[in-house]
């Protein structure tokens, strides 16, 4: 829940300091208020430069629909915008629910065609080109015609598609594009001036900066496979740490063998699901992702007490989580458990983390020693 949440506070922070802005734009110095008009443009280039740095594709193609209203001045008019908007909040709600297929290849270039034959589409329906004029009947008897009914439902769907994949997944990506899509309808609806409109899609921009901002520490320190931090984030972690902590070192059993028997799609299935123990059931420790089958599980502070309880409470969790793996061999799926085998170092005054590392590494060589599926404490160094 908290990761979830988490996602849309930045987000959300850009929203209201922009629409926070845009009420007192007028205050700026002379100087700032002239670069005003150019903040989208530079933005939007800063944005697409990092989308092809970190080959986002998805990225791309949303920041150029988003420059099309500041492109084609006549979309200030109210007509031209509400059919801007309809299909803009379509498209950012359908890149929220495809994959990220990379920067310049055919994915992209496909996407890109099909969101410019709506803005195409939406063109032609303002210049007349393309007339829908039964639309614009009474829907039912009300005020409203079909034409705003249709718009209202397809804006509606666009937010409800979003902001479920969201909630469901707790994505980055999905969760700045909801609040794009508040964004574009809250400039809509509230921006009456050239002024707050460039404040407003400025923010737009830079929410989009700062997700991929965010991408790039994504990738240099989270495992993708597993979603835990990986070796560089551990490395910098143990930087830090007090003069009182644990150091764990966490080893699947037999997963060459495992990899031999089911193959290397079903041992990715079996490391998922160790991260998933580590990440929810490690207590007070903090697991990374050490390398191949290894993970590290760090202690320290109120936890350092219970951190071999701890651990054996985790390997016995572990073993009890069965997996669903494909058999070959019978041809069916099964259910196999899982065991690991760990040990565990205490830090002692005058080690540096490196040592205490190996400490645990080696009692974790006793636990495989010993038949695996256990837990070792490393003896304390003799001071000298």
């Amino acid at each position: 829940m908290s990761e979830r949440l988490g996602s849309l506070f930045v987000p959300c922070c850009i929203l209201l300091l922009s629409v926070y802005g845009s009420l007192y734009v007028g205050l700026l110095p002379p100087l700032w208020f002239s670069l005003l008009p150019f903040m989208p443009f530079i933005l939007a280039g800063i944005a697409i430069l990092l989308a092809w740095h970190f080959n986002k594709g998805r990225v791309l193609i949303l920041v150029c629909l988003l420059l099309v209203p500041k492109l084609h001045g006549e979309f200030g008019q109210a007509a031209s915008f509400t059919a801007y908007l309809v299909v803009s909040c379509c498209c950012i709600a359908l890149l929220g629910l495809i994959p990220e297929r990379g920067f310049f290849n055919r994915y992209a270039i496909n996407r890109g065609l099909f969101i410019s034959m709506l803005i195409t589409w939406c063109y032609a329906i303002e210049r007349g080109w393309v007339s829908f004029a039964f639309l614009d009947a009474t829907f039912l008897y009300t005020s409203y015609t079909w034409s705003n009914v249709l718009l209202g439902a397809a804006l509606l769907i666009s937010v409800g598609t979003i902001g479920t994949a969201w909630w469901l997944s707790g994505d980055a990506f999905r969760a700045s594009g909801l609040i794009s899509i508040l964004s574009l309808l809250i400039i809509s609806h509230f921006a009456s001036s050239s002024v707050q409109f460039d404040t407003l899609l400025s923010a737009q921009f830079l929410l989009w900066v700062w997700f991929l901002l965010l991408e790039s520490h994504r990738m240099a320190y989270v495992d993708d496979m597993t979603k835990l931090p990986g070796r560089r984030a551990l490395n910098e972690h143990l930087v830090g740490l007090p003069k009182e902590y644990a150091l764990a070192m966490v080893d699947v059993d037999h997963f060459k063998k495992f990899n031999d028997t089911y193959g290397h799609d079903m041992g990715d299935k079996v490391l998922k699901n160790v991260a998933y123990q580590l990440m929810h059931f490690s207590g007070a420790g903090k697991a990374f992702r050490y390398g191949g089958e290894e993970f590290t599980v760090v202690f320290r502070g109120k936890g350092l007490a219970q951190a071999k309880e701890t651990l054996d409470d985790l390997r016995i969790n572990i073993e009890e989580a069965l997996v669903e793996v494909f058999d070959p061999k019978k041809k069916q799926d099964i259910d196999v458990s899982v065991t690991v085998s760990i040990g565990v170092a205490f830090s002692s005054a005058g080690e540096s983390p490196e040592v205490v590392l190996k400490r645990a590494d080696d009692a974790l060589y006793q636990s495989k020693k010993k038949g695996r599926n256990r837990v070792s404490t490393s003896p304390s160094p003799i001071s000298s």
